[in-house]
């Protein structure tokens, strides 16, 4: 669980996530902790890490591509390589739609300075064959 200050900046790249959702056309089903918005439901884990299922940040639909996007903010302070987080990724990275069979685009959002140490850490831990399907994406205002 986040507190403080952390939760704040959390929160603050949730917003920017599903900001730049709305700017792309997807449609926003769920967001953690942001007025207006259900917080999203847990995937489910087939496997992976701590075995738990995990729930993205934001879960949005995309009806021209008919596929699901996944929202995931890190505010890089201990968030990213952690148990939970590689799990996360897995399980996130590992999810499509039930119908199409159409895997789901995942998008990261992080603070300018640690998109570096994400993108290593990232090509270490997941499998090539599933980057096509993850989106880093800066943040705009936060550098740190």
């Amino acid at each position: 669980m986040r507190s403080g200050l952390d939760f704040e900046k959390h929160q603050f790249l949730i917003r920017e996530l599903v900001e730049l959702f709305k700017h792309k056309g997807y449609i926003i089903n769920f967001a953690d902790g942001l007025d207006g918005f259900y917080p999203p439901n847990e995937l489910p884990n087939h496997g992976y890490g701590d075995q738990e299922d995990k729930a993205p940040d934001v879960y949005a639909y995309d009806e021209s591509e008919q596929r699901y996007i996944i929202g995931e903010a890190k505010t890089g302070a201990g968030d990213l390589e952690t148990e939970h987080a590689l799990t996360q990724y897995n399980v996130f990275l590992n999810h499509f739609h039930p119908k199409t069979k159409r895997p789901s685009l995942f998008y990261i959002i992080l603070p300018a300075k640690k998109v570096a140490e994400f993108n290593t850490l990232i090509t270490h831990y997941i499998h090539p064959d599933l980057w096509n399907n993850l989106m880093v994406v800066q943040s705009k205002d936060w550098i740190e």
